[in-house]
């Protein structure tokens, strides 16, 4: 074992004997309780790391020059928790997006790596740019594609066919997953199962040869797959397709025989998201989990304390009770779990619930070590992720030091002394003022150079290299939106074409991203409005989309059958009293509407800032 051990180091040790380790890129932590993710016994012990690598774990061993010692001493160091399901732009308590802060939420309360359920293709690049930049600390991301079926869950929100790709055969969904995988993502999420509790009708489904096709793809792209499954029928359909994992639980019915086979034979894991189905009425918390909200999550519930207890519904008891039950049945089955929590959720915080999970997990018959191996290792497997998840050599050093010993007592869990991503601390102290700052995280920002869509690009994108896509009103019967343009050479036109749904007041909405996947600010200042020519039937609502803002800053607009220029100055886009704030511009849009069941057009050409 030594010598394999000396093997393994030698080139590393080579690097650090020819010269001193500069300062953060050798760590020793020395001293602590080691739960090294497995799920063995916490040893005393000591752990090196040199850049983003762990290179040594054992007692006593030797500093390398130039290195950073940590005293670890009374502390229990394991592998950085992950949460498996997240919508990192929600915040849980009705505030606009804070990317930057929902991933500082995140890593102050451990959680080294999160899974984002809410995202477009288009969002990806952006987000990915933020975090290698360094400039606004991130958990590690696995950025999730959305699948779903045409009227199922994850297509009713109005946020458009781009959002959330849909299939109902295997050929379609070979189609969408080659769309979605040219966007690269870490992981593959699916819709599967349209019931919805018990409180609305139920949303389509997904058939097993349209998601068998979905897995083959992933799994050949080397991804894994995770559901949004809730009833039994559902889980076995996904189990039967063979997804790594089985996202949300069964809450409708006890898991039978059937269901665990189908689950053994495939290899597929459970991920409960237990925190979003916790009744919420008579909620409490443990001390150390209190301290850790954030200042607007304790305002949050300190005011719905300070009301009388609402009646839990039924219907929620009722499935409160039967997810409880599964887990312990799947447990006791050995199918695998992981930690998932559905951050962004209404009262599902960011960082806080995905500890808060894994104590729930504890009290459903796993150990406290492990539900500690659920969010840590057994995680990182669901992933496919074999470089992260345990302390061992060779492995990420995402690592975190808490309080106490959490595989005993898991409330310890909630004591988060220092953070590692990738070998580097996090700074905890000026993170936590962040994310209680009532200050917007800065995001990147872009100036303007005046041409938005003038006809320049021959690939369908935008002269800001965009994707123009659609916005609809809410509903499964929400109005559907064609965006064209004409196959010839340097045509300025962009032809949107709706057929309005069944809504009182439907509507569709041609959106021009000002910055990729409207991650990033636009800068507009210097310039006094927006120019474009339209020809239309009718009156027409341009919008200029903000961050931060809860609503959209509207101008209205008349087209007729000739086409012509219009100017809209900035000043004309109400918000109440609000000023259209130009340096935090997101996106532009023009909204169609119209009789419920009719159809709208619009033809619009040289979209620019004017001065």
């Amino acid at each position: 074992m030594l010598h394999r051990l000396l093997l393994a180091l030698m080139p590393l040790l080579l690097v650090a004997a020819d010269r001193p380790a500069a300062s953060g890129d050798a760590l020793l932590i020395r001293g602590a309780r080691v739960f090294d993710g497995t799920g063995a016994a916490a040893v005393p012990g000591d752990v090196l790391v040199m850049g983003d690598r762990i290179v040594g774990v054992g007692k006593h061993l030797a500093r390398p020059r130039g290195a950073r010692v940590i005293d670890a001493r009374g502390l229990t160091l394991l592998p950085g928790l992950h949460d498996l399901h997240t919508h990192l732009r929600a915040s849980g308590y009705g505030s606009p997006d804070d990317l930057g802060k929902a991933w500082g939420s995140h890593l102050v309360n451990g959680i080294t790596s999160a899974n984002d359920f809410s995202l477009s293709g288009e969002m990806l690049a952006p987000i990915r740019a933020i975090a290698a930049d360094g400039a606004i600390p991130t958990p590690r991301l696995n950025l999730a594609i959305r699948l779903g079926v045409p009227g199922g869950h994850g297509t009713e929100y109005g946020w458009g066919s781009f959002f959330t790709l849909t299939a109902t055969t295997p050929r379609a969904a070979h189609v969408a997953m080659k769309t979605a995988l040219s966007y690269k993502p870490d992981v593959i999420k699916v819709f599967a199962d349209g019931w919805r509790y018990g409180r609305s009708p139920d949303l389509a489904s997904m058939n097993v040869p349209t998601l068998t096709a979905i897995v083959d793809d992933a799994h050949d792209a080397g991804l894994p797959v995770i559901t949004h499954t809730v009833t039994l029928a559902g889980a076995k359909i996904a189990a039967a397709a063979g997804v790594d994992a089985l996202g949300h639980g069964v809450g409708d019915a006890p898991v039978d025989a059937e269901l665990i086979a189908l689950m053994r034979a495939k290899n597929v894991a459970y991920v409960p998201t237990l925190v979003v189905y916790e009744p919420q009425q008579d909620r409490t918390f443990v001390p150390l989990e209190w301290q850790h909200l954030a200042v607007p999550e304790r305002a949050a519930e300190s005011a719905r304390m300070a009301r009388p207890v609402d009646a839990i519904p039924e219907l929620e008891s009722k499935r409160w009770a039967i997810m409880q039950a599964n887990v312990r049945a799947l447990h006791a089955a050995g199918i695998r779990i992981g930690v998932g929590t559905d951050a962004g959720i209404g009262g599902v915080y960011h960082g806080s619930s995905a500890v808060r999970e894994t104590r729930l997990l504890a009290g459903l018959g796993l150990t406290p070590a492990q539900a500690l191996v659920a969010a840590t290792g057994g995680a990182a497997d669901i992933l496919r992720q074999r470089d992260h998840g345990r302390i061992a050599i060779g492995q990420r050093a995402d690592l975190i030091l808490v309080g106490g010993r959490p595989d005993v007592t898991i409330d310890d869990l909630h004591d988060v002394r220092r953070v590692f991503v990738a070998g580097r601390e996090v700074p905890l102290v000026p993170l936590r003022r962040r994310i209680d700052d009532p200050a917007l995280t800065p995001m990147p920002v872009h100036r303007m150079a005046g041409p938005i869509d003038t006809g320049a690009r021959s690939d369908g994108r935008t002269d800001l290299d965009t994707l123009p896509v659609e916005s609809v009103e809410p509903g499964t019967d929400h109005s559907r939106l064609d965006i064209v343009r004409p196959d010839a050479p340097h045509d300025p036109r962009l032809f949107a074409v709706a057929r309005l749904g069944a809504a009182d007041r439907p509507f569709a909405a041609l959106v021009l991203p000002l910055t990729k996947g409207a991650i990033d600010v636009a800068d507009a200042r210097g310039f006094t409005g927006i120019a474009f020519e339209a020809r239309g039937a009718g009156r027409y609502v341009m919008a200029f989309d903000v961050y931060g803002a809860r609503s959209g800053f509207r101008a209205p607009f008349e087209a007729s059958g000739d086409r012509r220029e219009i100017r809209l100055p900035f000043s004309a886009f109400a918000n109440g009293g609000t000023p259209l704030d130009l340096t935090r511009l997101r996106s532009v849009s023009v909204r169609l509407s119209g009789e419920p069941g009719g159809r709208a057009w619009l033809e619009l050409a040289k979209v620019r800032f004017y001065r």
